[in-house]
């Protein structure tokens, strides 16, 4: 099993089974926002684009149509809504938090997110390995406390502190509570106004949990799960 991140929330998995991709974004800067590098030509067809919430940097029909294009499309209610008005013809498979999918070799399951309405986090497991993506969220009890101790191989937690997110401190502090492996920052390189430096997530874990890797991800490269965790 092999992992590529490709920017802001978005990483595309391949496994034995299957491809999935996790609210890649290609698009259009929406609003007053602005990206700080262009997106890059690709092509890339995947079984299922997992989508946590339907903000435009996490669901983006530019994206499915010309980047990475899905056979279907996960994600919880309000994803549903916008896929249905976005005339793509793409499937749809609602998704809402607790519940499981199991499809092309992978086992979903939606978990709590403190972002939007219905925003959900993601644990993916396939090929022996539990991967854990946040999506967007805040450091609240009302996300931590159904989370705790998930356990995931590896998790790749949003650090931007900005706009609904948990900060890189938080990130850390929320890597130990979950009982991961590997701690991985992201939704931090790409809109201009919301940034943040990688390097505040990985000092902070290592201060705060010595016992968990942090590896930041060059952009666009492949990494396997094994990879990561040696």
């Amino acid at each position: 099993m092999k992992i590529m991140w490709v920017g802001q929330a978005g990483f595309i998995v391949e496994a034995s089974g299957g491809s999935l991709a996790v609210d890649p974004f290609y698009g259009t800067a929406k609003g007053n926002s602005e990206r700080l590098y262009p997106p890059e030509k690709c092509n890339i067809k995947v079984d299922m684009v997992l989508s946590s919430h339907a903000h435009w940097d996490h669901f983006d029909p530019e994206t499915y149509s010309d980047y990475v294009i899905p056979q279907a499309i996960v994600g919880p209610g309000t994803v549903m809504k916008e896929l249905g008005e976005s005339g793509l013809g793409i499937e749809g498979i609602k998704l809402d938090r607790r519940e499981v999918v199991e499809r092309c070799g992978f086992k979903i399951t939606a978990t709590m997110a403190d972002h939007d309405v219905d925003s959900i986090g993601f644990i993916v497991e396939t090929d022996g390995y539990k991967l854990y993506f946040s999506g967007d969220t805040l450091m609240t009890t009302r996300m931590l406390l159904p989370n705790i101790n998930m356990r995931p191989d590896i998790a790749f937690i949003c650090i931007n502190g900005k706009l609904g997110n948990m900060n890189a401190y938080e990130a850390a502090g929320y890597c130990k509570a979950l009982g991961t492996k590997v701690g991985v920052p992201t939704h931090y390189d790409l809109i201009k106004h919301n940034t943040e430096d990688p390097g505040s997530f990985t000092g902070a874990l290592s201060r705060m949990a010595p016992d968990v890797k942090a590896v930041v991800l060059k952009r666009g490269d492949w990494y396997t799960a094994a990879e990561l965790l040696n």
